[in-house]
């Protein structure tokens, strides 16, 4: 199998077993050969197809500047396995060197050398569902918040699925002045194992400034793994379900808001609505924003300055509804009082709506998926069909572009839905593009608001994904499987990948 050698990455880190190794820093210097198949980046000249040793490097530094361990042999493992995150990398080998140990005898080098393997049972290739805790109370937490979210969605392997409202959390029980945390909770799908996905974490954590001492004490961001498809662990590298989730109201109120009906397993096990209800702290927390993931701030009276509209009423049909049925929690619950206030509202009915996405950047991949998670966490909205991502030939010496389309259930009008789409293309990169193609019912010719999307029948670029995620779309009265057929551009669209959300390298 060929191999990428990374030798003598050197870094400062506090390990050993004796007391002033927790205390000294000393050097610490890692070797690591990672097995793959180069064939795809020989053929490519790809970065896509191949690692970036240099954010491995950047890795392992990160590990050894990282929590204290006492042996080496802790290090090496951690090391290895956050290499295996790289889907590309089968097996490592990983030499961790230690040239100041305190050893009282004349010694070169003393070091360790583990060798890991990517697991190839069926459970490898599992997709797991996870929730994940935020919390911080240092800076613009709720940007820090928002750029943590699209980490996680960044990780190998992995899709955010779902984004709690935003939270307020007195800090009880901790000095006087300290400023208020804010939490969330997100939902994942992943194809990492627990201890994989926990590395990920950690290295976000750590790109945020996080260094972990105790856990009583202000962050600037905190991520833990509260569930992993209800598994029990007692590993003292990550205990689930989180040992401490079941009576901290701050991860219970947003998890319940993002999941009526999510149960906590392990020793104290029971409905989450329930676990809140009986939480000691459940008065201190507030609900403080529901739209908290399309961007603004967040003022120290916890109003959210997020640029909105009113719904224009002309593009919806008002109808009752109510998210969750306040009768079936435990009164007096952060989640009843909502569900209570939501259910004598009533709100626009939901459409079926189609965006495109298409961006020239090398980086289009994954600000589509930035897109996406963040278009998903708008109120009223629920994200049920994502395409294959597709290659667009440009002539003229145009970069070419990447691109896909998705369908959005909505309750936002077409001009508020326009807005939110230029919000996003602003937040995620100046590159991305996102229109509004098709919104059910809605005819608009309006300067800032057309739909249909008057050019869509002739783009290629939109028509072959739309087709591939619907057989049976239909634009206006024509069948988008006529519309490509027609359209003028069908060769310069091909198909990349159909499990591009998921995971995989392209």
């Amino acid at each position: 199998m060929d191999q990428i050698r990374l030798t003598g990455v050197r870094a400062v880190g506090k390990h050993g077993v004796l007391d002033f190794e927790h205390e000294r820093a000393q050097t610490f210097v890692v070797d690591a050969t990672l097995f793959l198949d180069l064939a795809p980046a020989g053929h490519s000249d790809d970065l896509h197809d191949t690692v970036d040793y240099g954010a491995i490097a950047k890795g392992i530094v990160a590990i050894i500047e990282g929590e204290h361990v006492d042996l080496i042999e802790k290090l090496a493992d951690r090391i290895a396995n956050m290499i295996l995150e790289y889907p590309a990398v089968a097996q490592t080998q990983v030499t961790v060197h230690k040239p100041g140990a305190p050893i009282v005898v004349p010694f070169d080098d003393v070091s360790v050398t583990v060798e890991r393997s990517r697991e190839t049972t069926l459970t490898a290739s599992q997709v797991h569902h996870a929730i994940i805790a935020m919390g911080g109370n240092q800076g613009d937490v709720a940007a820090t918040l928002r750029d943590a979210v699209r980490s996680i969605d960044g990780l190998a392997s992995t899709q955010v699925t779902g984004v709690s409202p935003l939270y307020r959390t007195d800090a009880w029980g901790m000095p006087d002045g300290t400023p208020d945390f804010y939490n969330a909770v997100v939902s994942v799908a992943t194809k990492l194992s627990a201890l994989e996905l926990l590395r990920g974490l950690q290295r976000i954590e750590s790109d945020h400034g996080r260094v972990r001492t105790d856990h009583w004490t202000s962050r600037t961001l905190d991520l833990d793994i509260i569930d992993f498809d209800g598994q029990s662990s007692d590993d003292p590298d990550l205990t689930l379900p989180h040992p401490r989730a079941w009576q901290r109201a701050f991860v219970l109120g947003p998890w319940l808001a993002l999941e009526p009906d999510a149960e906590l397993s392990g020793e104290h096990a029971g409905s989450v609505a329930q676990l809140l209800h009986e939480a000691s702290d459940r008065d201190h927390i507030d609900e403080i924003a529901d739209d908290w993931m399309v961007g603004g701030t967040i003022d120290s009276d916890h109003t959210d300055h997020t640029d909105t509209e009113e719904i224009d009423e002309s593009y919806v049909v008002e109808e009752p509804y109510s998210a969750i049925d306040a009768a079936d929690l435990p009164e007096g619950t952060v989640a009843s009082k909502a569900a209570a206030s939501a259910s004598v509202q009533s709100g626009p009915a939901s459409r079926r709506a189609v965006i495109s996405l298409d961006s020239p950047s090398t980086d289009a991949e994954q600000q589509f998926r930035m897109a996406i998670v963040t278009l998903d966490g708008i109120p009223g909205n629920q994200v049920e069909g994502i395409s294959p991502l597709y290659h667009v030939s440009q002539l003229d010496g145009l970069p070419d572009k990447m691109a896909a389309v998705i369908q959005l259930s909505t309750r936002m009008g077409a001009h508020d839905l326009i807005e939110a789409l230029g919000n996003v293309e602003a937040s995620v990169g100046e590159d991305l593009d996102l229109d509004l193609i098709d919104l059910e019912g809605v005819a608009c010719d309006e300067p800032d608001c057309k739909v249909p999307w008057p050019t869509a029948r002739n783009h290629a670029a939109v028509l072959a994904p739309w087709l591939d995620m619907d057989p049976d779309a239909r634009l206006g009265k024509d069948p988008v499987s006529f519309l490509l057929a027609m359209a003028p551009d069908t060769a310069q669209v091909g198909l990349l990948t159909d499990n591009w959300i998921i995971g995989g390298t392209l």
